[in-house]
């Protein structure tokens, strides 16, 4: 990882690398813009695999994450072959429901980021399927990491 990338991704707590496959373009050569909100959720999973310590997949036993709305800035296209980073933080705790993260896509080819995506997370009771109280050891683990 070059200082640049460094640099992009500084106070950013999950990073991840991932390939862009060539089935992920499209006809104009690119990856479709579907594909960056599949990368997205890989870099939150990272996240909460983070604070979970490797037990994010068994959020959907009892109150766990749900993804209730995203946007996604695209800065760049990218294209096969090229690797990318994928940083991912928690920005903030609107109530005490949801949670706020931004993911980076950065372009190792390029080192710039290629897209951000900004995703509002609710904690969600996968039982009485209804939302929920974001678990206090979320937040504890969080304002931990990041020092906030």
């Amino acid at each position: 990882m070059t200082e640049k990338v460094k640099q992009l991704l500084q106070g950013y707590y999950a990073v991840i690398e991932l390939p862009v496959q060539w089935g992920d373009m499209d006809l104009a050569h690119h990856v479709n813009n579907v594909m960056y909100a599949r990368y997205a959720e890989s870099a939150r999973v990272a996240y909460l695999d983070l604070i979970a310590e490797g037990e994010a997949g068994n959020f959907g036993a009892g109150i766990g994450p749900i993804l209730a709305e995203i946007n996604i800035q695209y800065k760049m296209p990218l294209a096969y072959p090229d690797l990318m980073y994928l940083g991912t933080k928690v920005i903030d705790f609107p109530d005490e429901f949801s949670y706020t993260m931004e993911s980076v896509i950065i372009s190792k080819k390029h080192e710039r980021i290629a897209t951000r995506a900004i995703a509002r997370i609710v904690s969600y009771d996968y039982h009485k399927r209804q939302k929920a109280t974001t678990p206090q050891w979320i937040v504890e683990k969080v304002k931990k990491l990041q020092g906030m």
